[in-house]
């Protein structure tokens, strides 16, 4: 049994639009990389996917500018702190708590915040917090500002309940903040890509039915631990490049609105672009970062399998 070209890429429309916000992405990313090297460049492309859905939703411009503003603050603090596991773990921590008044008014399109700023502590701290900075807050402010200009800010933002956003935010702040902080502690080389697959796979229930809040997870999972394999074992600009296509058809889903497909390919794209600050070099280091998606994943479950109880509590207190 074959599987359909038209069951992997969004309808036309959403793919051609999806496209353009890449290439705009892509070519802020290249521009301060070549300024300012690659770890600035990743650095940008990571704030443009953060922030990515956000620009396409409804609402002010300054909303997701503001939020890359403060997490390139977070991130430039974070470079400077390389040896000291604690603060790292605290500014990871942060990334995910400032996060709440975007995730109470868009929803948890930002849960990425986390892993800008665990990889500025960890894989990419060489670039500086100047780097760091200009990077991340130019890549965040770009993809809002060319939306807003173009016109492509049709989507309705999906906002959060306050008791569902809280212990959202709250676990992936623990989580991703707890899981680096221990592995810069124990010295594990990559570490940061623990706080990735966390990051990507953690979603809050929202009262889905439970079969699809599953598809979603398992998406997640297979996204993230697809991207961890290929940017483990390719070499750095094929990553790159199936990291463009993948953030082009995770983005045409979520315009669709497919969730589940959307949530897949963001995923993967996320952890191919991660892979590019943090080349594995080896075939123990490749196995080794992907043994540190593997165990994000089963973190990220863990705290999903929580949240969802808390919910069903909730909702019977």
């Amino acid at each position: 049994m074959t599987l359909s070209p038209s069951r992997l890429l969004p309808p036309g429309r959403a793919l051609r639009l999806a496209a353009l916000l890449i290439a705009i992405l892509l070519g802020v990313a290249v521009a301060v990389g070549l300024v300012m090297g690659v770890g600035a460049g990743v650095g940008a492309a990571l704030g443009g996917l953060m922030v990515l859905v956000m620009a396409l939703q409804r609402g002010p411009v300054w909303h997701p500018v503001a939020l890359g503003v403060v997490i390139a603050a977070l991130a430039a603090a974070a470079t400077t702190q390389d040896d000291a596991p604690v603060a790292v773990g605290l500014l990871t921590a942060a990334a995910a708590l400032v996060s709440v008044p975007a995730v109470l008014r868009h929803g948890p399109v930002v849960g990425i915040s986390p892993v800008v700023v665990a990889a500025a502590g960890t894989d990419a701290a060489t670039i500086g917090p100047g780097g760091a900075f200009v990077g991340v807050a130019l890549g965040a402010a770009a993809l809002p500002a060319v939306a807003a200009a173009m016109g492509l800010a049709r989507l309705d933002p999906t906002p959060l309940p306050a008791r569902i956003a809280w212990p959202y935010v709250a676990a992936l702040a623990a989580g991703s903040g707890i899981a680096i902080g221990v592995a810069r502690a124990l010295d594990v080389a990559h570490s940061m890509w623990v706080v990735i697959a966390l990051s990507a796979v953690l979603i809050p229930v929202r009262g889905e039915t439970t079969a699809r809040a599953r598809r979603r997870v398992l998406g997640t999972v297979v996204g993230t631990l697809a991207g961890a394999v290929l940017a483990s074992l390719l070499p750095g600009w094929l990553g790159g490049a199936c990291a463009v296509l993948a953030a082009v058809v995770g983005t045409g889903w979520s315009l669709a609105r497919d969730e589940v497909r959307g949530a897949a390919f963001t995923a993967a794209a996320l952890v191919l672009v991660a892979g590019l600050a943090s080349a594995a070099g080896a075939w123990d280091a490749a196995l080794q970062r992907i043994g540190l998606t593997v165990v994000g994943v089963v973190l990220a479950v863990l705290l999903a399998l929580g949240l969802a109880r808390l919910e069903r509590w909730g909702e019977g207190a």
